[in-house]
């Protein structure tokens, strides 16, 4: 290798992996000169020889479309060659798909126009993709959506070689029945497309089985719509996924015009994917032999797991703790500033007020931080370190060697601080003339390390029990959530199908509540990747929420009864959840 190709490699620092492609693996790297991130597209010589490699970088080149993914350059390094591509922070749509049960029809039909421009740009240069699928549909995230981007062009042709390649790569899935024999058009992608779009709205695609039985299906199998989409979707579809290609759409743009005449319809109504047979939802009511429940005197603002089988309650003035059965409680403290919030760490407890932060470690409580003006704070995971945020300020204290470092921002005033490890903190500011953020991340040190533009205002935020990863509620649609892996960058959005109020991580994934109904709380539980798995329906409003334990989950309700506080037992429920 030649010090060239070594001084390119160099010109970029790798933050991880983020996926594999066909021909290897696609690692998420940051210009060191301008911080800008990009994709590295690796292809092994052996699996990738060179005819391949130009065919795709020459349709790459030729391509210059916002719904398909650029390539800006081309690497050597060891045995592999790299192509410097787009770095799509929203994944693929495969991932939007496995994570989201509550696409809009809207939605969903804005993701395939994307898709269509892309394809009718490629089109227009005479290049057929062949392998039009969700896996090849980059995401980016938009302030009101996302923008996909056509990726992959390994296996492209051009529109003259038509009937000239008997090879049928590809994925058995999404193939147009004359993709089998080695015969493809701009039509083959379009049977692809309305494959997906069928896919987005009913939550599979209409053909299943091994390679050999999806051939079969996709040459003599009639596809079945439900009866629950409309008509005008329908004929959509059924037209895209004409067996004969003259059947079907002539082209991407006349798809799309039948699209855009849906827009006057009104689809709010209609389930798309998997949420047209929805998670299990069950009433909190029907399940009290699965869980302790106590009424109290004052509505409970903060909970906390701790150890030796406990947990803590505070109300405005007043903390206790309880055991896990709830048939033991004792007063701990009684503050005479108002209480906001409770955090437990390594054995030590922190009380947070509107004017301080108290430590209860063994004896007194101590007073770590004392202020007369309204302030962000976040403890580390393991109690050594706090910080907080004025404003622009930002102070990081260390609590062994008590020891206090400060940042000063220039421009713009945090909106939250998260310690999302031992070592790190995040701090977000919002750009609303932009509706964007930056997310920046500090050591415990207080050094910046690197900065990240988010595509969204924030609200708020929490640190997760996955490595690097925080859930973030997004400003002004608080029926967006996201996870945010920090490494490699990662950002999904995850549509919620009510506002949420209370946001909590526990070791099995996220526990989330919103307004149901005026009486009534709706708690869902997410997995690890953002999969809604089940609802609970709780009677008044939850004022807090806590994990207290890997499978039980403390909760406050203020109820018309009176104040009540539950610790449920979430294996006995029957969730469909990995404890």
């Amino acid at each position: 290798m030649n010090e060239k190709s070594t001084s390119q490699f160099s010109k970029y620092r790798i933050l991880g992996l983020v996926g594999r492609g066909q021909f290897g693996k696609v690692l998420c790297a940051r210009m060191r000169d301008t911080g800008k991130l990009v994709a590295l597209k690796e292809l092994e010589h052996k699996r990738f020889p060179t005819s391949k490699l130009l065919r795709e970088l020459r349709f790459l080149l030729t391509l210059q479309h916002e719904n398909i993914v650029t390539c800006t350059a081309l690497m050597h390094h060891q045995n592999y060659r790299y192509l410097v591509m787009d770095y799509c922070e929203g994944g693929t749509l495969r991932d939007l798909m496995n994570h989201s049960k509550t696409l809009s029809v809207q939605q969903c039909l804005d993701l395939i126009n994307e898709i269509l421009l892309g394809l009718e740009h490629a089109h227009g240069e005479n290049i057929i993709h062949c392998d039009i699928k969700p896996e090849n549909v980059l995401l980016k995230i938009t302030s009101k959506g996302w923008q996909a981007k056509i990726s992959d062009f390994g296996i492209a042709r051009l529109s003259q070689e038509i009937g000239t390649d008997s090879n049928n790569t590809g994925s058995p899935g999404y193939m147009a029945p004359e993709r089998f024999y080695g015969q493809f058009s701009a039509g083959s992608d379009l049977y692809a497309v309305g494959i997906i779009l069928y896919e987005l709205l009913v939550g599979k695609r209409p053909f299943s089985g091994m390679p050999t039985e999806l051939m079969n299906a996709h040459l003599n199998h009639r596809i079945i719509i439900p009866d629950r989409l409309p008509q005008s979707l329908a004929k959509i579809i059924t037209k895209s996924l004409e067996k004969l290609p003259k059947r079907r759409y002539t082209s991407a743009q006349e798809m799309r015009q039948d699209l855009a005449a849906l827009r006057t319809e009104d689809f709010s109504q209609i389930k798309t994917g998997l949420d047209a047979e929805s998670c299990a939802t069950v009433f909190f009511s029907q399940k009290s032999q699965h869980f302790a429940q106590k009424q109290i005197d004052a509505k409970i603002i903060g909970l906390v797991g701790a150890e030796k089988s406990r947990f803590y309650s505070t109300s405005s003035f007043l903390l206790h703790w309880h055991s896990l059965s709830l048939d033991q409680s004792e007063q701990v403290a009684k503050s005479e500033y108002e209480i906001e919030a409770i955090a437990f760490a390594r054995k030590t407890l922190f009380v947070i007020t509107n004017r301080a932060i108290y430590q209860f470690g063994q004896g007194k409580p101590k007073s770590l931080h004392h202020s007369v003006q309204p302030f962000k704070w976040a403890i580390s995971p393991n109690g050594d370190w706090f910080a907080i945020s004025t404003g622009k300020q930002l102070e990081i204290r260390n609590l062994v060697y008590n020891r206090a470092m400060r940042l000063e921002f220039a421009t713009r005033d945090l909106i939250c601080i998260i310690a999302f490890d031992q070592h790190h903190l995040l701090a977000i500011a919002n750009k609303p003339e932009t509706n964007e953020s930056r997310a920046i991340v500090i050591s415990r040190r207080c050094n910046v390390m690197y900065r990240l533009a988010l595509p969204v205002e924030i609200a708020s935020g929490i640190a997760t029990f996955t490595h690097n990863r925080v859930l973030l509620l997004e400003a002004g649609n608080h029926k967006n959530i996201f996870l945010l892996d920090l490494t490699p960058y990662r950002l999904i959005r995850i549509p919620l199908g009510y506002e949420a109020l209370l946001m909590v991580a526990t070791p099995w994934g996220y526990a989330i509540t919103a307004n149901y109904n005026d009486d009534q709380t709706i708690l869902m539980l997410l997995d690890l990747r953002g999969n809604n798995i089940n609802n609970l329906i709780i009677d008044g409003e939850v004022t807090a929420i806590a994990p207290v334990d890997s499978n039980l989950l403390a909760i406050a309700t203020s109820e018309i009864s009176g104040y009540m506080l539950y610790a449920i037992n979430l294996k006995k429920l029957e969730i469909d959840l990995v404890f």
